[in-house]
C-alpha cells in the first residue's frame, strides 16, 4: 500500500482535533413569528425603544442567532448582570447579516467590520439587558510564496496497472457512471461517496491506512478521523485514473500549539482544467472563486481577500451541506504549512526519496521550517522544505 505516514505519525493524527462530529451541526428550528410590538412614542417602525435604543422582549435567557445563513442555537445567554454584554461577529466579508431571535421576538440587521449595534433586551417586561452586537475584522494571514519551480522537487504518481486498485474497484465499486462527466462532477461524485461511508470520529484509529482495510472496518460501524476520508478519497480517484495525494494541513503555531495542530485532506490533480484541487472529504467540500475549482493555497488566498465570492461545492443534500462560515472558521488556520509524499505509488519495488526524506514540506516565505510539534512531541525529519509554490504544485509527468 502507499505510504503515507509513519506508525507514530498516524498515533497522532488521531488526536486531531479537526473533527466535527455530524451530530454536532447545528439546525435551526423554525423560529415563531415575529412579535409585532406598537406602542406610541417609538421608534423603528413600531419597535419599543428604551433610553433611544430598540426593544426585543423575552421570556427565557437562552437566546438564538444568525451571522449570514447560519444559526446558532443556545450559544448566547441573557446576562443581566453584565452591564454591556457584548457578541462578537466575525466580519469575514464586507458585512454580514445578523439576527438575534428570543422566544418571543426578534431584531435583524447589516454589521459592517468595527461597527456596533446597540439595542436592549427586556426580560419578563421589567428588566433590561444592554445588549451590544459588535463586527470584528477577520484576521487573515498575508501568506507569499516564491513563483519559481526550484528544479530539485519531483513526484511520483501511479502510471501502471495496480493489484491493490484493482481490488479496491472490486470491493467497493462507486455506485455512478462517469461516462459524459467532467473531472470537477466525477470528483465530487467521488467526494460525497467518500464522505457517506461512516460517521466522524477524530478519537478513533483504523487499524490500518489504506481505502479497502478502512472502508471494511467502516462497513462493520468503524468511525475514523479526517485523514481515513482523505485516504479512501485518494485511493479511489487513483483508481480512475487520476493523480491524487493526501495533504497534511498545519497551522502556523504548530510547533507550540497546545491543541491539535492539523488537520488531513486531499489533492487531486483535474486534466481538463490541468490543475490541483483540494477537497476535503470530511466535510464533503470543494472550494471554487467564481467557478475555478481552487487548491489548498488557492484557497488559503480566496478566504483572505475574496470571501464574498468563494463558494463550497457539494453533492451532499442541503440539510446536511456544510456551512462556509463554519468550515472557513474551523479549517483556515491549518492553511499555513502544507506537506505531501513525494512517492505516491502503490507497492513500489523502492520507495522514491530525496535525500533520504518522503514527503514535501511548502512553507510560506519568511516562515520558519516546522522541524517539530510539541503536542505530539514529534520531529519533523521526513520532509525537504521549498518556499516555492511551483515546486508543490508541478504538472505530475
Amino acid at each position: 500500500m502507499i505510504e503515507t505516514q509513519s506508525s507514530i505519525e498516524s498515533e497522532c493524527y488521531s488526536n486531531f482535533v479537526c473533527y466535527k462530529d455530524q451530530s454536532m451541526k447545528i439546525y435551526y428550528r423554525v423560529l415563531l413569528l415575529t412579535l409585532v410590538i406598537t406602542s406610541c412614542t417609538t421608534k423603528d417602525k413600531g419597535r419599543l425603544t428604551h433610553n433611544g435604543l430598540p426593544i426585543i422582549k423575552a421570556t427565557q435567557t437562552d437566546i438564538d442567532f444568525k451571522v449570514g445563513d447560519d444559526w446558532f442555537s443556545g450559544w448566547w445567554t441573557i446576562a443581566l448582570e453584565v452591564e454591556n454584554d457584548t457578541l462578537q461577529v466575525i466580519c469575514f466579508g464586507q458585512k454580514e447579516t445578523f439576527r438575534f431571535a428570543t422566544d418571543l421576538d426578534s431584531i435583524e440587521f447589516e454589521i459592517e467590520p468595527g461597527e456596533s449595534k446597540n439595542f436592549y433586551v427586556l426580560l419578563h417586561d421589567s428588566l433590561y439587558a444592554h445588549t451590544i452586537i459588535q463586527g470584528v475584522p477577520f484576521q487573515s494571514n498575508k501568506i507569499i510564496y516564491d513563483s519559481v519551480n526550484s528544479g530539485r522537487v519531483e513526484f511520483m504518481y501511479q502510471t501502471e496497472k495496480s493489484e491493490y486498485l484493482s481490488n479496491l474497484m472490486k470491493e467497493f465499486p462507486l455506485e455512478f457512471n462517469t461516462n459524459e462527466m467532467s473531472d470537477k462532477e466525477i470528483v465530487l461524485a467521488v467526494l460525497n461517496w467518500t464522505n457517506s461511508r461512516w460517521q466522524h470520529d477524530g478519537n478513533n484509529l483504523p487499524k490500518k491506512n489504506d481505502a479497502i482495510s478502512i472502508l471494511k472496518e467502516a462497513e462493520q460501524g468503524g468511525r475514523f478521523p479526517c485523514f481515513a476520508y482523505a485516504i479512501v478519497l485518494r485511493d479511489q480517484l487513483t483508481a480512475l485514473g487520476y493523480n491524487a495525494r493526501t495533504v497534511y494541513l498545519k497551522t502556523q503555531d504548530a510547533e507550540v500549539r497546545e491543541s491539535s495542530p492539523g488537520h488531513v485532506a486531499t489533492e487531486v490533480f483535474l486534466n481538463d482544467l490541468e490543475k490541483w484541487v483540494f477537497v476535503d472529504g470530511q466535510f464533503n467540500v470543494l472550494s471554487t472563486l467564481n467557478g475555478k475549482p481552487l487548491n489548498a493555497i488557492e484557497f488559503q488566498n480566496a478566504i483572505s481577500n475574496h470571501y464574498d465570492e468563494l463558494e463550497l461545492e457539494s453533492l451532499a443534500e442541503p440539510d446536511y451541506a456544510e456551512s462556509k462560515r463554519l468550515y472557513v472558521e474551523f479549517v483556515y488556520d491549518y492553511l499555513f504549512y502544507i506537506d505531501t509524499a513525494l512517492d505516491n505509488r502503490y507497492d513500489p519495488d523502492e520507495r522514491f526519496t530525496i535525500n533520504g526524506k518522503r514527503s514535501l514540506m511548502l512553507v510560506p516565505k519568511e516562515a520558519d521550517n516546522l522541524a517539530h510539534i510539541n503536542f505530539w512531541d514529534i520531529d519533523i525529519d521526513f520532509c525537504i522544505y521549498t518556499n516555492s509554490a511551483m515546486d508543490f504544485y508541478s504538472r505530475p509527468n
